[in-house]
């Protein structure tokens, strides 16, 4: 089925409120898929505490063990590099905000003092029961986020805001403005550059203009709402406020920025 095709059913389903049941089907296939896979790979690392499928699927679209331990692996060296090129600190305050299923932070260097926050609080139960070493919190839709002003010398968030409304947007990085200690960096992956027929024509005129896509008609936060994201409206709304140090950069899939909290 053609991309720009395959759009405009998802768009009359949208609108009809039927995601959630497709999504529901699309988790029962992938479970089916993966199941021999995910067997092996128990076998082979019995030391790997799963995280629940369900959860797997709703936060990353698959239900693979390898892809999740693998990706998180190579996500979070890719994070690493870029934090230690900017943060001297020896111990230096990491948080991942929509930490999910700890995919990433789980990897990051013994030395960070991590923390982790997501609206999930599935997630962030079985992230107190199965990770150490890691403090996570569960937040709200909205700020705040459970810490003081100027927390954190690096916060980054991967998919985020791409779930978000444009009011959540504004919120949001005023609260990670907030948390930031002066100097601090933030990291974000956005869908920046959708492949072509991904967007309907009305969608493709308003990102062209440099205006925020956002998809709703589901709940705000879940993997089927989504937002767009022109590089003019990162760099002229939604980072007006920092100093941009690196990006765009292709990120796994997205693109990454990086950017600074004043002194």
């Amino acid at each position: 089925m053609k991309r720009a095709q395959k759009q405009r059913l998802l768009s009359i389903a949208r609108a009809l409120r039927l995601l959630p049941l497709l999504d529901a089907l699309r988790f029962l296939q992938s479970r089916r898929e993966s199941a021999s896979h995910n067997r092996q790979f128990l076998k082979d690392h019995g030391d790997f505490d799963p995280p629940p499928l369900w959860w797997m699927h709703d936060m990353y679209r698959h239900t693979s063990y390898s892809l999740y331990w693998r990706t998180g692996q190579d996500t979070a060296a890719a994070l690493t590099e870029i934090i230690d090129r900017h943060i001297a600190a020896e111990q230096p305050r990491i948080a991942d905000w929509g930490c999910g299923l700890a995919r990433v932070l789980r990897h990051l260097p013994l030395r960070y003092q991590r923390t982790g926050f997501d609206y999930n609080p599935n997630a962030i139960h079985w992230g107190k029961g199965h990770i150490k070493g890691v403090r996570f919190h569960t937040n709200a839709l909205a700020p705040p986020l459970s810490a003081d002003e100027a927390s954190f010398d690096a916060l980054y968030a991967l998919s985020v805001f791409t779930h978000l409304s444009a009011e959540a947007h504004t919120a949001w990085i005023k609260e990670i403005h907030r948390v930031l200690a002066p100097g601090g960096i933030f990291l974000g992956a956005f869908h920046m550059t959708p492949p072509t027929g991904q967007l309907l024509p009305g969608e493709q005129e308003q990102f062209d203009a440099g205006t925020l896509v956002v998809r709703g008609a589901v709940k705000e936060g879940s993997r089927t709402y989504t937002a767009y994201h022109p590089e003019r409206y990162l760099r002229e709304t939604l980072f007006r406020e920092f100093e941009l140090i690196e990006g765009p950069i292709p990120f796994f899939g997205q693109t990454l920025f990086v950017v600074r909290k004043p002194h």
